[in-house]
């Protein structure tokens, strides 16, 4: 089922961006910070390259008079490459680590039903480029894990307009959490996929705004609360699954001039299975911007 989700997903999106008739939004973002320093320089700071490459896409189109479709595509991978001293006091350059690492697709049809909410349902895929947390037993993993989720409830969109676009929906969801070669044995390497499923209540809202002084910039956010009401695995796990967990990602892309652009990136976590404080994260950069549409 998830791997036919999955083909399905991937087949949606790419036949979307080479139809005829989608109105299609894609943005494309490179950032890079890097510093350096002379051998004979007086202090402790070391060089560091820290680089960002993002692409933001989406393409909707009204299928038929009562049925909407609207699908997004969200990719992002960078990596900071630090410089550290021996103990001889020679400089040298470290494995490159991971700073971001995203892949978020997902397919909203819509039902246009000229109601106060139309009804909705829609397929999304979670996951990550490169799995790193069995690294230390050569166990690295593409695309892993995966998270699907399947939701269907109602919809309704308060402001759609060339500058503005705010929607939010509300609905029952079925999730899948899928890990695939995870290590069951560390002595004879054995290795299994291993999946737990829950189900509960999603709300999502989102909003794009067009900002045309003093500079052209383009602000996204979404937030998603999503309350758990079973778990395939309640007798295995303590009572966190119950908790609700949160996201709320904000963007803002600034147009400098040319392909320059300055972009901010805010986020905040909440996943008490994972932590029991709430997690942010917070990046600012300098980079080339392109849109394809």
């Amino acid at each position: 089922m998830k791997k036919h989700l999955l083909l399905i997903t991937l087949i949606t999106l790419a036949l979307t961006l080479s139809a005829q008739g989608w109105e299609v939004d894609a943005d494309m973002n490179l950032t890079l910070s890097q510093s350096a320093f002379s051998d004979n320089w007086v202090g402790t700071e070391l060089s560091n390259i820290t680089w960002l490459a993002s692409a933001n896409t989406s393409a909707q189109k009204q299928m038929k008079d009562w049925l909407h479709n609207r699908n997004t595509m969200k990719l992002a991978f960078g990596q900071t490459h630090l410089q550290k001293k021996d103990a001889m006091g020679k400089k040298y350059w470290e494995e490159p680590e991971k700073s971001t690492d995203k892949i978020d697709l997902e397919s909203l049809w819509r039902f246009t039903l000229q109601t106060w909410v139309d009804p909705f349902v829609a397929g999304r895929l979670e996951s990550q480029f490169l799995d790193l947390s069995e690294e230390a037993f050569d166990n690295t993993r593409f695309v892993n894990p995966m998270l699907f989720t399947e939701s269907a409830g109602v919809m309704r969109t308060f402001i759609d307009s060339d500058q503005m676009l705010f929607n939010s929906r509300f609905g029952a969801a079925l999730r899948q959490n899928v890990n695939r070669d995870h290590i069951t044995d560390f002595i004879t390497m054995e290795k299994e996929t291993s999946s737990t499923m829950d189900g509960g209540l999603e709300f999502v809202g989102e909003l794009k705004k067009q900002i045309n002084a003093p500079l052209q910039s383009t602000f996204r956010s979404r937030l998603q609360v999503y309350q758990a009401l079973f778990n395939s695995k309640s007798d295995e796990l303590n009572e966190d699954w119950k908790s609700p967990d949160l996201v709320w990602e904000n963007t803002l892309s600034t147009q400098l001039f040319g392909m320059l652009s300055a972009n901010l990136l805010f986020e905040m976590r909440y996943d008490k299975e994972q932590v029991h404080e709430m997690q942010w994260k917070q990046m600012l950069g300098l980079g080339l911007s392109y849109t394809l549409f």
